[in-house]
């Protein structure tokens, strides 16, 4: 709409360039006609108003315009914090309940690992068995078994931890940078 405004505004001073070039030069031998100029000057002075009007509305459309642009950056910028806002919610979310089920876990490795302590595997009470070494000898290969089992869950427990402090890391950077860019885009 402004280019318009503007390609019309061109078009009126430019026609009244043309209209100035066309009026017949006073020649000392021609007589003025008092009736035809004043209308060709008043007509010029109609289009210089008309320009002038015409360029204050461009002026205030721009300027409109400018302010609508504003506007709609600071609603983007809003939505992207309320975006990663959320984000950060669901990620401390996550972060607790990686925290719950690393300490279920920890708690199972514990009692394997008191389990396997040789007293106690020493003290386990054997019935009915006519070899209680084997049965000492496997019920250790089958709690370390557990234990390595337990071991690598609570490895990928910590992986997962890291990762998700890493992500909630950068999207507090994030949200604080937003927070920047909207207090500055509203001053």
């Amino acid at each position: 709409m402004t280019r318009n405004l503007i390609a019309a505004i061109g078009a009126i001073v430019l026609a009244s360039w043309v209209c100035v070039a066309q009026e017949p030069a006073a020649s000392p031998a021609a007589s003025p006609q008092p009736s035809t100029a004043r209308p060709a000057s008043g007509e010029i002075e109609q289009l210089r108003k008309k320009v002038q009007q015409l360029t204050a509305e461009n002026t205030r459309l721009r300027a409109r315009v400018a302010e609508l642009e504003r506007r709609t950056q600071a609603q983007t910028l809003r939505d992207r914090l309320m975006q990663e806002e959320d984000r950060a919610l669901k990620l401390q979310s996550q972060l607790l309940t990686v925290g719950e089920q690393e300490a279920n876990v920890q708690s199972q490795l514990d009692q394997v690992n008191e389990q396997l302590r040789p007293e106690n595997i020493d003290n386990l009470q054997i019935y009915g068995s006519v070899r209680p070494e084997e049965v000492r000898d496997a019920t250790r290969r089958k709690l370390t078994t557990q234990q390595r089992t337990i071991q690598s869950q609570l490895q990928l427990i910590l992986q997962s931890r890291t990762r998700l402090q890493s992500s909630l890391s950068t999207t507090d950077l994030a949200i604080q940078k937003l927070r920047q860019q909207l207090a500055t885009l509203q001053q």
